[in-house]
C-alpha cells in the first residue's frame, strides 16, 4: 500500500515544522547523549522519552516493543482515538501497513520450502490467467520479482470499486489494463500490486483465504494472539483510528477510512498487531525461521534468502537500501520495513548480527517525526555507523536534462526550472486518502550534486524531499525521477 512516498507528500508541511525533541521535553536527557543514553534504558525511561517525543511532535500515538536482546521492553504513549480520548494500551492493535509484505514474503517462501514453487519461476508457470497490457513483460516476471520490487510493473494504488467488488482477486484482475515502469528485472521501483499478485499465488496454490493463511501459518504457530488481517475480527481487540493532517489547515482530523481497499490486504491495506507481536514475528524470521515458542514457520534457507540483497533502490541523497524478498536492508546489516496508510506510521527493524528487533507503531500521519527523535539513536547502537554529513548546496545547474513531467500510474510529478534549482508539484491521480484531492504546494529543491536535488534548506534530514534523476536518453534528457523508492516515468 502507499507508504513513505504519499505519507509523506501528504504531510511535507507538517513534517518539516516537527523539530526533534529538546532535551528538556526529553524529561532532563540532554540531547547531545541521547545516542548513548536512550538504547540502555529501562522499561520506564523508554515510556518517559517515547512520550516526551510524541508530545514535542504532536502525533496522536505510539506503541514500542524492543527486544534489546536479553530483554522485551515496552512503551506506549498518547491516544489511541482522538475522538474519543481512549489512551493506546499494551494490547492496542494498531495499522502496520506495508509492513504486511514482510509477511506476505514469509507465506511465498513456505512454498518454496515445500517445492510448490521456484523463485526463478515465471509468475504465469502458476498463474496463467493473468494478465499484464505488455505480454512481453508478462512472460519474464519472475516469482522472485514479485517480492524484491523489480517487475516494473506499474501499479502503485488502483481505483476502488466498493466493498463487494474489492476481494484480492479483483485486484489482480484489474492488473489486464496497468503497463510498465521498465522491463523487468533492470531496475527496482516500490510496488504495491507485485505484492497482491504474490498473495493471491499463495490463495491459489493452497486454495485457502491469504487472511485464514496469515493466520494459520504465521499468527497460530508464532502465538500471535493481538494480530488481525481480516477487518471483520476488529471488534474481538482494542483497536486504534490514525490521524491526517488537513493540508489547508495543518490540523490533525481522523480518517473517515481506517482501512485501504481490502483488494491490497497483501500490500498492507489490513493487518493491525501490537507492537510486541510484531517484534515476535520477526525475531522468528531473523533467528532462522523458529519463533519464541520452538515452532518453525520457515527454512533456515528461506529466512536467510528473505534478507538477503537481491535488488537495490536508486541511491538518493547518499541514501542506499537494498531490497530481499520483503526486506529493506540498510547499511550495517539492518532490516527494515515501513508502513503507512490513511493516518498510519509504523516501523519495524532487526539486526541479525546482535538479535535486536522492535517495533514502532503510531495512528497519525507525522509518526516519522519519531524516526530521528527516538528510534535512530537505539539502530545507530546496534551497528555504530554515523549519521549521513548534511548535504551541501551547489552553485546552480543546468536543468533543462530535468525538466518534465514524470508519473506512475497513481501520482504525477511536474519539474520546472527555478533560478536556482528546480520547483516540484506533485498531483494525486487516485484518491485514497482523506486529504489527497486538497491540493499540496510547489516544492523549491536545490542541487546537491549527482543529479540529485532536495528541499528548500538543502540540509539532509531537515529536507521533506530528495529526488534523483536517472537514465538520461540520447538527447541527455533524463528518463527516470526517483524519490522514496519509486521510480517515475518521464511522459513530457
Amino acid at each position: 500500500m502507499p507508504t513513505r512516498r504519499q505519507f509523506i507528500r501528504n504531510t511535507a508541511a507538517a513534517l518539516t515544522a516537527v523539530s526533534a525533541p529538546s532535551s528538556a521535553a526529553l524529561g532532563g536527557l540532554e540531547k547531545d547523549n541521547l545516542l548513548t543514553t536512550l538504547p540502555n534504558q529501562s522499561t520506564a525511561s523508554y515510556a518517559t522519552c517515547l512520550e516526551a517525543a510524541r508530545s514535542a511532535a504532536g502525533i496522536t500515538g505510539a506503541s514500542f516493543a524492543y527486544w534489546d536482546g536479553a530483554k522485551l521492553r515496552t512503551a506506549v504513549a498518547g491516544q489511541r482515538n482522538s475522538v474519543t480520548g481512549d489512551p493506546v494500551t499494551l494490547d492496542t492493535l494498531m495499522h502496520v501497513g506495508s509492513i504486511t509484505k514482510v509477511t506476505n514474503a514469509a507465506l511465498m517462501m513456505q512454498l518454496v520450502d515445500e517445492g510448490k514453487i521456484a523463485l526463478d519461476d515465471p509468475v504465469v508457470k502458476h498463474l496463467p490467467e493473468f494478465r499484464l497490457r505488455d505480454r512481453e513483460a508478462l512472460g519474464q516476471i519472475t516469482c522472485a520479482m514479485l517480492l524484491n520490487h523489480s517487475s516494473g510493473i506499474d501499479g502503485e494504488w488502483l481505483p476502488e470499486y466498493g466493498p463487494d467488488k474489492e476481494r484480492i482477486v479483483d485486484a489482480v484482475e484489474r492488473c489486464a489494463d496497468l503497463g510498465q515502469l521498465f522491463e523487468p528485472g533492470t531496475e527496482a521501483s516500490y510496488n504495491n500490486i507485485a505484492t497482491v499478485v504474490a498473495g493471491y499465488l499463495t490463495q491459489k496454490l493452497r486454495d485457502k483465504s491469504w487472511y485464514t493463511l496469515v493466520k494459520t501459518q504465521i499468527y497460530e504457530p508464532l502465538g500471535m494472539k493481538h494480530a488481525l488481517v481480516d477487518p471483520l475480527e476488529v471488534p474481538r481487540f482494542r483497536t486504534s483510528i490514525g490521524d491526517l493532517t488537513d493540508a489547508v489547515t495543518g490540523k490533525l482530523v481522523q480518517t473517515t477510512r481506517p482501512f485501504l481497499a481490502p483488494s491490497f490486504a497483501p500490500a498492507g491495506s489490513t493487518q493491525m498487531t501490537t507492537a510486541t507481536d510484531l517484534v515476535t514475528f520477526a525475531r522468528a524470521l531473523i533467528n532462522g525461521g523458529v519463533g519464541l515458542n520452538g515452532k518453525r514457520i520457515l527454512s533456515a534457507s528461506s529466512a536467510k534468502q528473505m534478507m538477503t540483497p537481491t535488488a537495490e533502490f536508486v541511491t538518493v541523497g547518499g541514501h542506499s537500501e537494498k531490497i530481499g524478498l520483503g526486506w529493506m536492508i540498510q547499511p550495517g546489516g539492518v532490516l527494515n520495513h515501513g508502513g503507512g496508510g490513511p493516518g498510519v506510521r509504523s516501523e519495524l527493524y532487526a539486526h541479525p548480527a546482535t538479535g535486536r528487533v522492535l517495533a514502532l507503531l503510531t495512528n497519525c500521519d507525522k509518526g516519522s517525526a519519531l524516526t530521528p527523535a527516538f528510534l535512530e539513536p537505539i539502530i545507530r547502537s546496534w551497528t555504530g555507523i554515523a549519521p549521513l554529513p548534511a548535504s551541501r548546496r551547489i552553485r546552480a545547474v543546468d536543468t533543462r536534462p530535468y525538466i518534465g513531467t514524470y508519473e506512475n500510474n497513481a501520482d504525477r510529478y511536474v519539474v520546472t526550472a527555478t533560478k536556482d534549482g528546480i520547483d516540484m508539484r506533485t498531483y494525486d491521480k487516485l484518491s485514497t486518502f482523506d486529504n489527497s484531492d486538497q491540493e499540496k504546494p510547489a516544492k523549491l529543491l536545490f542541487p546537491v550534486g549527482n543529479d540529485t536535488f532536495e528541499g528548500a534548506d538543502g540540509r539532509a534530514g531537515a529536507s521533506d524531499w530528495a529526488i534523483r534523476f536517472v537514465r538520461p536518453d540520447k538527447a541527455g534528457k533524463m528518463r527516470f525521477l526517483a524519490s522514496w523508492g519509486r521510480l517515475l516515468v518521464r511522459t513530457q
